[in-house]
């Protein structure tokens, strides 16, 4: 595989058909704590992220909205091959249906346990 190229590249994965969706995800992203403000800036160039306040030195925690979770993927990717980056983590997804009209058409699901 080529330095340059994304794993989704190489292997030839495309972004899904867009859907009527909404997603949002929280992912908490570990910086050397000497570079921080140069990558909460670059973080805050991609779209759809918007950066809480940072807890600690060297911690960002930022929301993403997306149309899908290709997207998600691709974010992530982005932000993991950023110089500084130590490690980002999605910790939170939840998906609903754009004309969704009640709580019980969230998209947010637990795993679901097997029986037995």
């Amino acid at each position: 595989m080529q330095e340059n190229q994304s794993r989704r590249a190489f292997l030839h994965l495309e972004a899904p058909a867009q859907a009527d969706e909404c997603h949002i995800s929280s992912l908490l992203v570990h910086v050397r704590p000497e570079r921080q403000q140069e990558i909460a800036a670059l973080i805050a160039d991609l779209p759809g992220a918007e950066l809480a306040p940072s807890p600690k030195p060297g911690r960002l925690i930022l929301t993403l909205e997306t149309a899908n979770t290709f997207e998600i993927m691709e974010r992530l990717e982005a932000i993991n091959s950023m110089p500084g980056v130590v490690a980002a983590a999605l910790v939170y997804h939840q998906w609903e249906a754009a004309e969704a009209e009640s709580e019980a058409d969230h998209g947010s699901h637990p795993p679901e346990l097997s029986q037995g």
